[in-house]
């Protein structure tokens, strides 16, 4: 069945046709966007992620069956859910090409006076359950002609964020798991990598225009990224034409800019240096 691709979108991947790619939370967010893409490129999605009855209405809304969105309800915040779930996707019939750990937490808090509570939620949601599922199902992605995982990291572990010192950390984390892992699968196939994304715009992200504006000003390219900025990355990744990184993380921020480097700030060492 044909599914309508990101608008905008124009590119295709032909190789990762009837390739099967696990997926986590796809009830919101990126995940839920990059969905609709995904299935364009002729990929078979295994959906892991709360809320079955969510899950079920987002595969309706498709148009997709079975064949093409398997779903495994599962908590990520749950690490024995996750363990079992994983486990379950090791023992079905399903193929397993790839994985593409999208699900992530990122709740404000004090570092000062945080408990330990968000720093275990965001850190198993983050990081543990990714790895997790990974260990589940390795043997079936080194049975694939095109094994690849794909975590999804953050500028904000490079760049900072006050009130954001777990999330931060967590992809920090992500980032070395993806250059440790890619040297111990050494000689598998199997392509390790981790997609580092910038301000995505999404639904929980919406604002004025003059929100948009002044997020679009901390960047090289000036406008607001979309998912379809995230597809073509995440299908390099996935596909055969990829298949020679590994070990890498790739920023999709829209060059965010240094405010010293900026164009504005600049402009007046051009001009005390008589070039202006």
């Amino acid at each position: 069945m044909a599914m309508k691709p990101i608008s905008g979108v124009t590119f295709h991947f032909h190789d990762l046709a009837g390739k099967t790619l696990i997926i986590t939370g796809i009830t919101r967010g990126i995940g839920k966007a990059l969905l609709p893409g995904l299935l364009a490129q002729g990929i078979n999605l295994i959906a892991v992620s709360r809320g079955r009855e969510k899950m079920a209405a987002i595969r309706t809304e498709l148009g997709a069956d079975e064949s093409r969105l398997r779903l495994f309800e599962c908590d990520l915040a749950d690490s024995a859910a996750v363990a079992v779930t994983g486990q379950a996707i090791a023992e079905s019939d399903l193929p397993v090409d790839g994985i593409l750990h999208n699900a992530a937490i990122d709740p404000r808090h004090h570092f000062e006076k945080a408990a330990p509570a968000p720093w275990d939620a965001v850190f198993q949601v983050n990081l543990r359950a990714a790895v997790t599922l990974t260990q589940c199902v390795l043997p079936q992605l080194r049975q694939s002609a095109q094994g690849r995982i794909v975590f999804t990291g953050s500028v904000v572990s490079e760049l900072g964020g006050s009130y954001m010192t777990a999330y931060a950390a967590s992809k920090g984390a992500l980032t070395g798991l993806t250059r440790a892992l890619a040297h111990e699968l050494q000689g598998s196939g199997v392509t390790v990598n981790c997609i580092l994304p910038g301000a995505i715009q999404v639904e929980k992200e919406v604002g004025t225009a003059a929100d948009d504006a002044v997020l679009a000003g901390w960047q090289s390219v000036g406008r607001r990224l979309t998912v379809a900025d995230l597809l073509g990355p995440v299908c390099l990744l996935l596909s055969q034409a990829g298949g020679g990184i590994s070990g890498q993380c790739l920023t999709v921020d829209g060059g965010v800019l240094h405010p010293l480097m900026s164009r504005d700030v600049q402009r007046g060492r051009l001009q005390s240096d008589g070039y202006a």
